[in-house]
């Protein structure tokens, strides 16, 4: 599946450079956290890509479901996934997808402003880039932008669904 290894290679670019003794070994071991970490990492998704008038959230495209999809078994984004979403919810006290709107706002502010060189700042700027390319992939998320096709001439042929 082309589509998988580029959201996988990506992902390992950004990763392979983060040394490993940075990164804990986080992986989520049992069902209960990787079930915490599905809906943390949606609730991040959401947060990034919240629905309004126009569009629908990320979670309503599937993009969170897309992405731990492309991620599941390769071992460095497991962990980094899961260093992130353990930020997360010790940023909002324990559980980021419980959390207020204003408090998961906050804490992805906080997380935004860490160094690239931490765990928690490489899963913000990697999971938000790939986020925004999984949401905009999609024609359901151009109602708001007045589009009715890729923008630029003739669109990723690869990428449109």
């Amino acid at each position: 599946m082309p589509r998988r290894r580029r959201v996988s290679a990506a992902l390992a670019l950004g990763i392979a450079t983060l040394g490993l003794a940075d990164l804990p070994a986080l992986a989520a071991s049992t069902a209960a956290d990787r079930q915490r970490i599905a809906r943390t990492f949606t609730a991040f998704c959401d947060t990034l890509v919240p629905a309004d008038e126009l569009t629908p959230s990320a979670s309503a495209l599937r993009v969170p479901d897309t992405i731990l999809d492309n991620i599941a078994g390769d071992a460095l984004a497991e962990r980094l996934l899961a260093a992130g979403c353990n930020w997360l919810d010790a940023a909002c006290k324990g559980a980021f997808a419980a959390a207020s709107e204003g408090a998961r706002i906050a804490a992805c502010e906080q997380m935004q402003a860490l160094p690239w060189q931490s765990p928690p700042g490489r899963f913000f700027q990697l999971m938000r880039n790939t986020v925004m390319a999984e949401y905009y992939v999609q024609p359901a998320s151009w109602h708001g932008l007045a589009l009715t096709h890729a923008p630029q001439p003739l669109g990723f042929f690869d990428a449109v669904r």
